[in-house]
């Protein structure tokens, strides 16, 4: 995932015709569109044809869209585990388990920050897995997670963090970390920032049948995007950190919103 498209828990934000395709494909709803309807979505932000097919142009030679027909795109397989990811954000809680009071740690040295590039990439897939900067050069989460380090290295490596990254899970911290360690994620500002966007898309939700159809296609599809990728990037930290009712009245807002959200776009590329 390019730093462009970094979730956004709270706020506005532009939108960029590398960031809509990718948005419109990462859905799986409909799996592919047209190059006419990719035009069409980005006349709802103001993004001219020429801005579309240039960033087309662009992300099919990364791989991260592929021709399935003439004219027709869809998620390519540099894109696919990012989707794959993104499609189970109604889910996302399901991957908690009963937390030990265990730990990993991910471990980086000289060899990870080699490459400016890869070190990027690996800071990302760190936040994405809930990772917190504990110490230099240690990153640690609550190990309550399916999968344990192992599930952790993996969701990491399809993420594409360095794959020399040492991840292992500890016990038995020293008194000083075991109490330092829970406060690195700050639970009660996520709790209020995703009260505030639920909040947001109900309002939203209310009032956008009496908007312009582009209007309403373009705010659904920003206001949707902030929510699922608040919802990707949480921590999924257990109980004990913090109540997570959240995050579950987030993923219920975004339930409704989306089923709103989809028939606008249905309405709007139809034309």
């Amino acid at each position: 995932m390019d730093a462009e498209r970094n979730i956004i828990i709270a706020g506005g934000g532009t939108m960029s015709a590398r960031m809509l395709i990718l948005d419109l494909l990462d859905t799986g709803e409909p799996p592919a569109f047209s190059v006419g309807e990719l035009v069409r979505a980005g006349a709802a932000f103001g993004i001219e044809a020429p801005g579309i097919r240039t960033a087309l142009t662009r992300l099919k030679a990364e791989d991260r869209v592929r021709a399935i027909a003439r004219g027709r795109y869809t998620i390519g397989s540099g894109g696919a585990p990012l989707q794959q990811r993104i499609l189970g954000w109604r889910t996302r809680l399901d991957l908690r388990r009963a937390w030990g009071g265990g730990w990993l740690l991910a471990i980086a040295g000289p060899l990870e920050r080699a490459d400016r590039t890869a070190w990027r990439r690996t800071l990302r897939a760190l936040g994405l897995e809930g990772f917190a900067e504990a110490e230099t050069n240690v990153w640690a989460r609550p190990d309550n997670l399916e999968g344990g380090a192992e599930g952790a290295r993996q969701r990491l490596a399809t993420l594409d963090a360095a794959a020399s990254l040492c991840v292992v899970e500890a016990a038995g911290l020293d008194a000083g970390r075991a109490e330092r360690f829970p406060t690195l994620w700050p639970a009660d500002a996520r709790r209020a920032a995703y009260l505030e966007l639920a909040g947001a898309l109900d309002r939203s939700g209310a009032r956008i049948d009496a908007m312009p159809l582009h209007a309403a296609a373009a705010e659904t599809l920003l206001l949707g995007r902030q929510a699922i990728r608040a919802i990707m990037r949480d921590p999924l930290l257990p109980d004990a950190f913090g109540p997570a009712d959240g995050l579950s009245r987030l993923i219920e807002a975004m339930n409704r919103y989306d089923r709103v959200g989809k028939a606008i776009w249905q309405a709007y590329l139809r034309g």
